[in-house]
């Protein structure tokens, strides 16, 4: 009988009423989806625009936030790596201001520029590296697939061809490059001749461009006598500069006195020597400080491992190491040797870095700064006050493919995720077998202990079933760990056994089974027993035919407890070629960024809302048709 009968729908309060209610579980309907979207637009983001609690993510619409977001990967999410390569101080990513448009003229010199050969010492490879490894970044799960694809996906393959001692494929990580750094070298492994070969073949636009001008500014910044005063700066060398970043490091000593001898000091003692030349005309200092260091030429030869070669002839014969970028005996000497300001002169030292070759390359080009400054829609007073445009090019970067970058930064959190699930350990393939096999017992199990709670008048069978339903008094977590020492003694960790066992037989499906198979008519028992049917056939043919809904309710049931157990199954499966989908998914959950946490908990939910899709009439027979009869 209803509620509201049929008459009374027709007066105004009562419509009232029911306007009220559907309001109310409008209202309450938004409540829930609300959340729900915030989760599914935070799985989209980053650190620097996680806290901005919007169901649609600003990237979407607002170019400044899709620059900073490109730059927060580009530069690895480490703000002090923008900065010590760009003009600009920033804190945080947040801080990041889109710069000036460039002019067409200034991103086709760019492009031209480097679009040629760029030795790899000149920069950094951007979305390589990740804070914390919170996000895979583009490079870094590109240079991940081609090591997968030279050693067929086998990771110790990896650890025997690379020697590299890592437990897994997101262990592999690319190394941190100090480029400016005096003392930074790269050994020669494997490994690192992988990683060279792959940073010289990456796009331009990926290419972080070390600032030698900048790391100048910063360290003469830094000299005593100048206090970090631009204006004390200006007045002992006669100069107009605004701040300490405006300055340049030129390829040769400035003949200011001041000047020259801040160069001279920044060259010898404190740039990489991957950035500094040396004349020809210095090699009688270089044979004289070698002979200085070792006496005879028989010892260098055993230093710098030439003896096999024939040996040098003579200290004038020894030359400057080429190779600066691994360490050597030579490379020792080279530095030592660079520090000697009696036996090298300050004249004899150059400089080559990435802003000399832009300046040179654009002297080449237009000739004179003003030019440039014109084609490009800057003020230049001359060559020495232009920078790498290394900011603008992002900028146009950006702009010019923010359709491809919007689905990049939508799409990046969930690519790690299933990332992470392929490539680490068995879990999919363990949560597979554990699901099945639970659906599988809990069809067997449960239906066979309600038939005969249904089917005969045993003696106290109310109090077994008042003990089957007083199991749903005490939670799961109250059994585990008699569950534990039980499963421990007899040999089970680490098996599925230890997994299914425990949640075999379930009081809440025994009861809801008996109370469904109560229901079935009588009859059809009686009309199998007159044609001499087994109890298996009564069972099988006449009971399981029938309850095929119910059923779909228990299989669903036991689907999501197999999937969603998580702490039962880390406690008794602690060895990783057991772990389940959800135990990984935590273990990621603990070093994830709060976006890639978030896509873990969407890309989790999806099996559960499929097998729902999948069986919601069946549920709601199972509902509905007990009610009915």
């Amino acid at each position: 009988m209803p509620i509201i009968l049929n008459t009374e729908k027709r007066h105004l309060w009562t419509r009232v009423i029911i306007a009220g209610m559907y309001i109310a579980l409008t209202i309450g309907g938004a409540t829930m989806v609300y959340p729900f979207l915030l989760m599914v637009s935070g799985a989209t983001k980053s650190s620097v625009d996680a806290y901005d609690f919007d169901i649609v993510p600003r990237y979407w619409y607002d170019n400044d936030m899709l620059y900073r977001k490109y730059v927060e990967e580009k530069y690895n999410e480490h703000f002090g790596t923008y900065s010590a390569n760009s003009d600009v101080d920033v804190f945080s990513f947040k801080d990041v201001a889109s710069p000036h448009a460039c002019r067409p003229a200034l991103g086709a010199d760019w492009s031209e520029f480097t679009s040629g050969p760029t030795p790899t010492h000149f920069f950094l490879l951007g979305a390589s590296m990740a804070k914390n490894n919170q996000n895979v970044p583009e490079n870094l799960r590109a240079f991940r697939t081609e090591l997968g694809r030279q050693c067929g996906g086998d990771i110790r393959a990896l650890r025997r061809d690379f020697g590299l001692d890592i437990p897994n494929w997101m262990s592999l990580l690319l190394p941190y490059e100090a480029l400016l750094d005096r003392n930074y070298q790269r050994v020669a492994t494997p490994f690192m001749n992988e990683v060279y070969r792959f940073k010289s073949v990456c796009k331009p636009q990926d290419r972080i461009y070390v600032s030698c001008d900048r790391r100048y500014g910063q360290y003469v910044e830094l000299i005593k006598k100048y206090n970090r005063s631009i204006e004390t700066y200006n007045k002992l060398n006669g100069t107009a500069h605004r701040a300490f970043a405006e300055l340049s490091l030129s390829a040769r000593a400035p003949s200011s006195p001041g000047e020259g001898e801040d160069w001279e000091s920044f060259v010898r003692e404190f740039l990489n020597p991957q950035f500094i030349s040396v004349d020809q005309s210095a090699r009688p200092g270089f044979a004289r400080f070698l002979e200085r260091k070792y006496g005879t030429i028989d010892k260098v030869d055993k230093m710098y491992g030439s003896a096999e070669a024939g040996g040098y002839h003579g200290f004038d014969s020894v030359p400057f190491p080429a190779d600066r970028a691994h360490p050597s005996a030579a490379l020792t000497d080279l530095l030592d040797f660079l520090k000697d300001r009696d036996l090298l002169r300050g004249d004899a030292l150059g400089v080559d870095t990435p802003e000399i070759r832009w300046r040179t390359f654009l002297q080449s080009k237009y000739a004179t700064a003003a030019m440039v400054g014109q084609a490009h829609g800057r003020t230049y007073a001359d060559f020495a006050t232009v920078r790498l445009p290394q900011t603008e090019a992002d900028h146009s970067y950006c702009l010019n493919n923010a359709g491809a970058l919007r689905l990049h930064f939508l799409t990046r959190n969930f690519s790690m995720v299933f990332e992470y699930i392929l490539l680490y350990g068995r879990g999919i393939r363990n949560t597979v077998i554990y699901c099945l096999l639970s659906i599988l017992v809990a069809l067997l199990v449960n239906p066979i202990a309600a038939y005969a709670l249904s089917r005969y008048n045993l003696r106290g069978q109310y109090k077994i079933l008042l003990f089957l339903i007083a199991t749903m008094a005490f939670p799961s977590v109250v059994t585990m760990i008699p569950n534990f020492l039980l499963l421990k003694d007899l040999g089970l960790l680490n098996t599925f056994a230890a997994l299914i066992l425990p949640g075999m037989a379930n009081g809440y499906a025994i009861f809801l089974l008996k109370g469904f198979f109560d229901s079935l008519p009588r009859e059809l028992y009686e009309a199998a027993d007159i044609d001499g049917a087994t109890e298996w056939h009564k069972f099988w043919i006449v009971t399981m035919a029938l309850s095929k809904p119910i059923l779909a309710v228990i299989a669903l049931n036991a689907f999501i407890a197999a999937y969603s157990n998580f702490m039962m199954a880390f406690i008794v499966c602690q060895d990783e070629s057991m772990w389940t989908l959800m135990v990984w998914l935590f273990r990621l959950q603990a070093f994830a960024g709060q976006g890639v946490v978030f896509a873990s908990l969407i890309v989790a939910s999806v099996p559960t809302l499929i097998m729902f899709l999948f069986c919601q009439n069946l549920i709601i027979r199972g509902i509905v048709v007990p009610t009915e009869k």
